[in-house]
């Protein structure tokens, strides 16, 4: 014979299982909704600590640039103090930007808000795939041994509203930026 009182036990059991899943089902559901939608243009900002003589690199990919002639900015900032540690010998850096020939875009680039009118040595290389590179460079700037400083850049890119064609759609334009700071 069944026992009632044990089939009722396992019976408020399940349902209580049953409830908790359902419970946890319908939480997930509402908090990916809560979470599903953003909404801006967060350009990035990238910083360089030049302490010492070296090299440093980092790829900007412009995967927000639409034709519309609308100024994005992006914000490099080199400094030659990173924490308490500032460079303790005299420091000379040149910003070169490499970018890929994919859409025709416009660079200025502004050096504590400042306009740097043109970029020194403005070139166009060709890799061994025979793929096109602008490369262009910036005037050298000096860094003080003990003095905490911070150059502030600011690398506007216009896409033209004339582009506004098919042809111009899905491409991503690539910037590399390197620090190449030797000791003076």
């Amino acid at each position: 014979m069944i026992d009632k009182k044990k089939f009722l036990y396992f019976n408020r059991i399940t349902l209580v299982v049953i409830i908790i899943f359902l419970l946890l089902s319908v939480i997930k559901i509402a908090f990916s909704r809560f979470f599903t939608e953003g909404d801006g243009e967060a350009m990035n900002d990238i910083a360089f600590y030049i302490i010492d003589p070296g090299t440093q690199s980092q790829t900007l990919n412009l995967f927000d640039v639409k034709p519309d002639g609308k100024d994005y900015i992006y914000h490099l900032d080199i400094s030659n103090y990173k924490d308490n540690q500032v460079s303790e010998v005299d420091l000379e850096y040149q910003l070169e930007l490499t970018t890929t020939t994919n859409i025709p875009v416009e660079y200025k680039i502004y050096l504590n808000d400042s306009v740097i009118n043109e970029f020194h040595n403005k070139e166009i290389l060709q890799d061994e795939d025979g793929v096109y590179f602008f490369k262009f460079r910036t005037p050298n700037q000096q860094f003080q041994k003990n003095i905490k400083k911070t150059n502030h850049y600011q690398l506007v890119v216009n896409f033209p509203s004339s582009y506004n064609e098919e042809a111009y759609q899905d491409l991503i334009d690539s910037v590399e930026i390197v620090i190449t700071a030797t000791q003076m």
